[in-house]
């Protein structure tokens, strides 16, 4: 079983370090005895260094269904596009008939199950009108009761991990006492690392809370549908509406 990984921006080391990411993951156990993954990105020009804002996410989102697709041809049986803007997603769920998941649906999704108040943390301010009109579009924006950033460049997340822990702790601490979260998401997938301690830390301080991060949350739910023999419905995301290029 092949699962591809897409990180739908040109940063080379964000290859390196999902790869890192992802073996962690699977470190803890998988439902496929044989699962394997790899992690691609686009090409440098073919899409942005990163993504902050709605403007660097449109240049991700062809990209990224371009490499779907080719993950298709080359026998992947699912892609997980491991973004927190899901560029591409709904488009690549159109392009090919293996199952796609994406960092954000996903993950909201997934925290509605948990709780009822739903906190994010994302990277930068200017990402955040994004997040807003993603839970709008697929109704979940009642359920967010706060977004806010750690001001730190996507570039740079995990070069900085300590002080990534220490405001997302600040943060999510801020939104349990002040605007009553009771789950909350890592809104970006560039936070590597960091799950598990900012749970601890949170626990210690006598918050048992759940906190969601989208990359596990993909790979798991992916991992469901595989096992399910299932996929995106294709009255919803009609593929035989393809045209050819």
């Amino acid at each position: 079983m092949k699962i591809k990984i897409i990180v739908p921006i040109t940063l080379e080391s964000f290859r390196e370090n999902a790869e890192i990411e992802y073996k962690t993951f699977l470190k803890k156990g998988s439902m496929f005895s044989d699962l394997e993954f790899d992690v691609g990105i686009l090409e440098r020009g073919e899409g942005p260094v990163t993504i902050e804002s709605e403007y660097d996410g449109a240049f991700a989102d062809r990209g990224s269904v371009l490499l779907t697709e080719k993950a298709e041809k080359d026998g992947y049986d699912g892609v997980v596009i491991d973004c927190f803007c899901d560029a591409g997603y709904h488009p690549a769920r159109e392009a090919v008939d293996i199952p796609v998941v994406g960092a954000f649906e996903t993950s909201i999704r997934f925290a509605q199950l948990l709780g009822n108040n739903i906190s994010i943390v994302t990277m930068k301010d200017t990402f955040i009108p994004r997040i807003w009109r993603m839970a709008r579009g697929m109704n979940a924006a009642d359920s967010i009761v706060s977004v806010s950033s750690l001001d730190i460049e996507v570039a740079s997340l995990t070069e900085f991990k300590s002080i990534v822990v220490e405001r997302l702790v600040a943060q999510f601490e801020a939104a349990i006492l002040k605007n009553g979260a009771d789950v909350l998401i890592l809104g970006c997938t560039g936070m590597m690392g960091v799950a598990e301690k900012v749970q601890n830390i949170l626990i210690e301080k006598g918050y048992n809370v759940p906190v969601v991060n989208p990359a596990e949350t993909c790979l798991r739910f992916m991992e469901c549908i595989l096992v399910m023999g299932l996929k995106q419905s294709e009255i919803a995301y009609p593929t035989n509406k393809r045209k050819k290029r």
